[in-house]
Parts: C-alpha cells; sequence; structure tokens
C-alpha cells in the first residue's frame, strides 16, 4: 500500500450490506490509504455535501455504482482528481433499456466511462463487449465477483429470530438476489409448489409484491425474507440446503451476467442451482459443483437425490476458490499500477 496516495471510493450502497464493495474496498486498500463514502440512512443533499467534504484531499477516485454517478459527475465539476476509477458492476446499453429511468443512467454512465482512467468490469465476457460498444483504446480489467460473507465478531442471536422458520428435515433452496416478480421466477415458484411438501423455497432480498393467484397466504413452501445484515445473511444461509441464482434473459447484462452470489453459497457448502445464463453455466459444468437450465423440477430432483456427491465436489473446489480470490485482488491491483504509471 502507498500511504502517501489517498483513495476515496464512493458509492450510494452501504458497505455493510454489499458484498462486491467490501470486495473493491480491499482493492483500493492496496493503492493507498482509503476512507469510503457510501449511504446509509441520511438525506441524498447531506450525501452529496459529505461527498464534497471528504473528498476534497483525495488524488484516486474510485466509483462503485451507477446511482451514484450523477454526483461523481457533479463532483467533477468542482474537483479535480488524478485518477478515477470506475467499477461497472453491471452492464447496461441505451438501447436495451425499457424506462426513462434506465435510460438516463446510461447516459451518465457513458459520460463517466469517457472521463474515467480505468473501468473495471465482472466477466470477461463484459469485458470484450464494452470494449467494442465504447470504442475503448484498452480492454476494461477484469475484477471476478468473487466473495464470501466474513466471519464476525459480533455476538448476535439470530436463533431464536429463526427458531420456528427453517424446517430440519425440509430441502431448502435460497435465492438472495429478492423477488423481483420475474417469468423465471415464477416458474421456479410454480414448481416448488408442485413437488413434494418437504421442498421449500427462500426469497431474501428487496422483495416485490407477489401475486396472491400464484403464492396463497400462509402457504408453507414458498417464503419471503426483507434485506438483512450480512452477518445475517450468512447465519441464514447455513440453515438451507441449495443456493439459487438466476437471471432472466432480457439483454446482454442477464445474458452474460456476473454474480458473485455463487461463490457466497460455495463458501456456505451450497451446492449450486443455476438458470441457463452462459457464465453460470459454464462455471457449474466446469466444477461439478450444482446444476444448470430451466427444467427446474429436473434439477431440484438431481440435487436431491444426489446431494452428497455436490457437498463433495464442493470440499474440492473451495480451496481453489480461495486462491483465486486473493488473485483476483492481486491481479486487478497490479493491472491498475500498470496503467496508472
Amino acid at each position: 500500500m502507498n500511504k502517501e496516495v489517498e483513495v476515496t471510493l464512493v458509492s450510494f450502497s452501504n458497505i455493510e450490506k454489499d458484498g462486491r464493495l467490501k470486495e473493491l474496498y480491499k482493492v483500493c486498500q492496496r493503492l493507498g490509504t482509503t476512507q469510503v463514502i457510501d449511504k446509509k440512512n441520511e438525506s441524498i443533499i447531506k450525501y452529496f455535501f459529505k461527498l464534497i467534504f471528504k473528498s476534497r484531499n483525495c488524488k484516486y477516485l474510485v466509483v462503485d455504482n451507477r446511482a451514484v454517478i450523477p454526483f461523481t459527475l457533479l463532483l467533477l465539476f468542482l474537483k479535480k482528481f488524478q485518477y478515477i476509477i470506475q467499477d461497472c458492476r453491471e452492464m447496461y446499453f441505451f438501447e436495451e433499456q425499457k424506462t426513462l429511468k434506465s435510460k438516463i443512467g446510461c447516459i451518465f454512465e457513458k459520460k463517466l466511462i469517457k472521463k474515467a482512467n480505468i473501468i473495471l468490469v465482472a466477466n470477461k465476457y463484459r469485458a470484450r463487449i464494452m470494449k467494442k460498444y465504447y470504442s475503448l483504446k484498452l480492454e476494461p480489467i477484469v475484477f471476478e465477483n468473487i466473495r464470501k460473507l466474513e466471519d464476525t465478531q459480533k455476538n448476535i442471536n439470530f436463533e431464536s429470530k429463526y427458531s420456528d422458520f427453517f424446517e430440519e428435515n425440509s430441502f431448502k433452496i435460497i435465492s438472495t438476489s429478492g423477488y423481483q416478480n420475474t417469468d423465471i421466477e415464477n416458474q421456479l415458484i410454480k414448481t416448488v409448489l408442485g413437488m413434494k411438501e418437504n421442498i421449500k423455497l427462500y426469497f431474501i432480498g428487496n422483495n416485490n409484491p407477489i401475486n396472491q393467484n400464484l403464492v396463497e397466504e400462509g402457504n408453507k413452501k414458498i417464503y419471503f425474507i426483507n434485506r438483512v445484515s450480512l452477518e445475517e445473511l450468512k447465519y441464514i444461509l447455513k440453515q438451507v440446503n441449495i443456493g439459487y441464482v438466476g437471471y432472466e434473459i432480457v439483454n446482454l447484462n442477464t445474458k452474460y451476467c456476473a454474480s458473485g452470489k455463487i461463490y457466497e453459497y460455495l463458501y456456505e457448502d451450497l451446492p449450486i442451482l443455476a438458470y441457463k445464463n452462459i457464465p453460470l453455466k459454464k462455471f457449474v459444468d466446469k466444477y461439478k459443483i450444482g446444476v444448470s437450465g430451466d427444467n427446474f423440477n429436473e434439477l431440484i430432483n438431481e440435487l436431491e437425490n444426489n446431494y452428497a456427491k455436490y457437498k463433495k465436489n464442493i470440499e474440492v473446489v473451495k480451496n481453489k476458490i480461495s486462491e483465486l480470490e486473493k488473485e483476483n485482488i492481486l491481479l486487478v491491483v497490479q493491472q491498475i499500477r500498470q496503467r496508472i504509471i
């Protein structure tokens, strides 16, 4: 770490609840003395003034997500930074967006991409696509979504809160992306409802309202949990059997998704139930740590019937992933340094 370099990491997320932001913070720490300006419960105006005040002496500005970009562009009118590093954790293009809000977000993002010295993306597929789309001189640096839920020293008792929530003899599937009322999620829900009683499905995160014609109130198979801290999430993952990850393929962002949740599941010894998104399918097939496709009934039965096999494969893969995580951060830092010399 270069202590003479002051790094400011700005985000509109709460770092206590954001796994990728925590990993990005580790990258920043290796670049210099780092402060995080994230958003918790303060107002937008208060956040912006905090951003102006705290970033006044920094040399490297690291921008985390799309939501903070309008504030970043305003900040760039007021102050110049030696280097701007932008983490494009998602890949949205103007032509693919259906709402005015999303289209405006793409305009802001493109403006910042043109100003940034270094672009980070979440996988090799996105790096190639973005270089071509934005006519970049260099391919963006790949910062993989490898992350785990850290053990903490906080003495928090979640057992009483969830004592009657997770049935011991059930086969429990969890999705930590929240429920967005997509066709794929509803297909998964319908599948679980039609399977034997011991199959349960849990959605955790920012959940949209669900159609009562799809899931009756008081049912004993589909459950919804509001967004929780990473500490609580880690506890919950230890209570379930399978981690689900998948995104409805509606644009290039979801087709070439880069979910870090797959790593969070593996670190907690959970076999993977994945949709047929290309990176997810390739990862699952390569390491044999789960199944991927769109026939959820068949996939869930495969996982339940061969659960011990997939658990055993995870034990082998976890050591490889731990090494990949270390190399991921070191390699990103090395590439950043090479480009800013």
